[in-house]
């Protein structure tokens, strides 16, 4: 795909794709530095912290590939919230983005179908595709039945944000879906 052409798509979806989201007042900044995930209100108050959460194994990235088990900066929203075995409740994020895209298409890693299917989720507030070079099914979750001593002193997660089990519990009071979470 021509670059004039995704850089139009590109820009189009920051156009369009920014609206439909208004009026999600609360946000979440993860800080991979601090190991703090923080719910902000509109006005960047504090309304709840969670600390020593735990990020992937392969650390942090400013682009996630399948199998790394690094957990991608980015900008996010809740697109999903749904059950889990292993985890009590996923707090699905739609990653990959149209940035993520961008980035993976300019090192020349995604192809051009791939990253209009990506785009085209993003427009239409859907879960991007899971199955490309950039992996998916990044998230927030609980520790489940998981090991709590590990969780307080590794990075264990393939990817996603792990809180233990009662901070989600106490997240899932804040989170919806279309919430934006800031993953820096």
């Amino acid at each position: 795909m021509h670059k004039n052409i995704r850089l139009a798509a590109l820009l189009l979806w920051l156009a369009l794709g920014a609206p439909a989201w208004a009026g999600q007042a609360r946000w979440v900044l993860v800080d991979t530095e601090t190991r703090t995930l923080t719910v902000l209100s509109e006005t960047d108050q504090t309304l709840d912290r969670f600390n020593n959460i735990s990020v992937g194994r392969g650390g942090v990235a400013p682009l996630h590939y399948h199998g790394e088990e690094t957990t991608p900066l980015g900008d996010y929203r809740i697109i999903r919230i749904r059950p889990s075995d292993r985890f009590n409740t996923f707090f699905e994020l739609d990653y990959p983005t149209p940035e993520h895209a961008e980035m993976a298409v300019e090192g020349g890693q995604l192809d051009a179908d791939s990253y209009d299917a990506i785009v085209a989720a993003r427009l239409a507030h859907h879960l991007p595709p899971q199955d490309t070079v950039l992996g998916g099914r990044i998230g927030i979750h609980g520790v489940g039945r998981g090991d709590g001593e590990v969780h307080s002193e590794y990075d264990w997660t393939e990817g996603c944000i792990a809180l233990t089990n009662s901070q989600l519990r106490r997240f899932a009071h804040w989170a919806k879906v279309g919430m934006r979470v800031v993953i820096r």
